[in-house]
Order: structure tokens, then sequence, then C-alpha cells
């Protein structure tokens, strides 16, 4: 383990975090640190423009802490953080992370967020630690570990209405979920939170295997969104203006993505200025055709 000082900056801000990361499980995060690049730079830069000093932040599938430090790092003393994170192995690490950050406004819980409060099974992913999900990680190609040996556990879920109401909180600011593919259940179960818009920027991951394991798919996720007024953006990962993806428009990432799910006002607040070159995209686009 290397308990390691992270430093981010962007435009006139900056922030500094304090993680204990294990060279063997966070290879891919230490990969982008290496090469002195934010973990996940589309989901950082939202929340580097979004989250301010007393602001309400959740953070679904907080895996080891990463996103739940870094929120509660811009969140500041006055702020609050709520973190989800059911895999024992995680949350272990997660606490651990918490402590050698010296951040006390952060509280986890350690239920599963989903569409209703109740009994679930939770699976265990062998291949990766990131991969736990409420369908079996065996399925999904490549995870030979997993298919060989299904590991489970039986929970109780609960929902982000029901949290958010008994820690008597406001709205959250912002909303991070990356549930290999509950992504729907989870904001199912925060339907209060959605109406009237009161909850300004979901973070979302793109996960379309994990979505139809669990009986959804790209198009109910979004359109479910839009119900309460939210559009859908796409991030990229050098924080440029997001994109917005046309209610018909289908998505196919050649990988596993994040979306933003707002408004164009609500965005355009955190993107007031952005410089626009044709010719710089028309380049980039040559370059990987």
């Amino acid at each position: 383990m290397a308990v390691l000082t992270i430093n981010m900056e962007f435009a006139h801000r900056q922030a500094s975090m304090v993680l204990d990361l294990d060279p063997t499980l966070d290879r891919t995060v230490l990969g982008f640190l290496t090469h002195r690049v934010m973990y996940e730079p589309d989901v950082a830069h939202v929340m580097l423009r979004a989250v301010q000093d007393g602001d309400v932040a959740v953070d679904v599938g907080a895996n080891v802490g990463y996103f739940t430090v870094l929120l509660a790092t811009l969140a500041g003393p006055h702020g609050r953080v709520v973190s989800f994170e059911p895999g024992a192995d995680n949350l272990a690490r997660l606490e651990r992370n918490i402590a050698v950050s010296g951040k006390e406004n952060i509280t986890v819980v350690t239920q599963p967020a989903s569409d209703v409060a109740g009994p679930t099974r939770f699976y265990l992913n062998a291949d990766a630690s990131g991969g736990h999900a409420l369908w079996d990680p065996g399925r999904f190609p490549g995870n030979a570990k997993s298919a060989a040996q299904v590991r489970a556990v039986d929970v109780v879920a609960t929902t982000l209405d029901d949290e958010v109401a008994r820690l008597g909180l406001p709205p959250p600011k912002l909303i991070k979920i990356d549930t290999e593919g509950a992504e729907h259940r989870v904001l199912k179960g925060a339907t209060g939170l959605l109406r009237e818009r009161r909850v300004r920027y979901i973070i979302a991951e793109l996960h379309d295997f994990g979505l139809d394991q669990l009986g959804s798919s790209q198009q109910d996720l979004r359109g479910f969104m839009a119900q309460f007024g939210y559009a859908t953006f796409g991030l990229y990962y050098d924080g440029s203006l997001p994109k917005l993806i046309p209610p018909d428009t289908v998505l196919e990432p050649r990988q596993i993505v994040n979306l933003l799910f707002s408004t164009v006002e609500d965005v355009g607040r955190l993107w007031q200025v952005e410089r626009f070159d044709p010719l710089v995209a028309r380049q980039a686009a040559q370059r990987t055709a």
C-alpha cells in the first residue's frame, strides 16, 4: 500500500487529497496518476466545476473512495458526502481512505442503493473489485474467475430517497452512480429527488450489458430521466463542453462511458465560456479515422 497526495488543478481552483492505494489492486487509478492525468477525468472535471463548499453530494458505488474523498474535499467542512459501498472488500479500503484523508464530512452507507428498499442479492466480482453488481458478473465476457465460482451475499437494499431523508439532508447538488448497470434502478429509487429537477447534476455510467442484465436499456434509462426534464450529455476526458445527445440518437461507445443528466441551463452555468475551433475537431477526426 502507498499513501499518496493527489493534486488536481482546474482553472483557478485547486484540490488536494490523500489516498492509500494498492499497486496491484489500484493499477488503473495509478496508471492515470502516473501520467499526471486525473482518474476518470470526464467525471472529475464535472465535480471540480459543480461541487462547491457547503454542497451535498452522493457517491453510489464508491469502491475504495477516490471520488468520495474528492467530493468531500470539494464540498468542504460545511458540506456533506453520502457514500454507498456494499462490497465488504471495498468497504474496508473505503473506510481506510476516509481515515487517511482526514475527512469528517462523509457518511458511509453499507447497503446497495436500488429502486426499492428490501432484501436483494449482491454479487461479488472475482475478476475486478470494481465489478460487484446486482447481477452475476460471471456472465460478462472475459470474467473467467467470476464464471468459475459464483459469489453472492443476501443483503437489504435501500434507496436514495430513503437515505437522504433519513440523514435529514437537502437535495444533493450532484449524484455520481457507478453500479455496473443498476443505474436505472438506483434512479428509480430517487424519484422524490428527481422531481422538479432538485438534483442539478447526475453522472451515471452507461453499462449497456449490465443494464440488459437487469431488464433495462440505454433507451429506458435515458427515457426515464427525460420524464423528469433531464437531457442527456456525453462527457469528454479533456473536460470540454459536454455534448448534448438528442433523444432519438443511440450512443454506440467503444467502451463503457459516463453520461451527465442535467439541463442545458445548468450545464451552461458550469461552462460559461468554451473555445470553439472546427478545424481542430476536423484534424482530430482525420487522425482517428
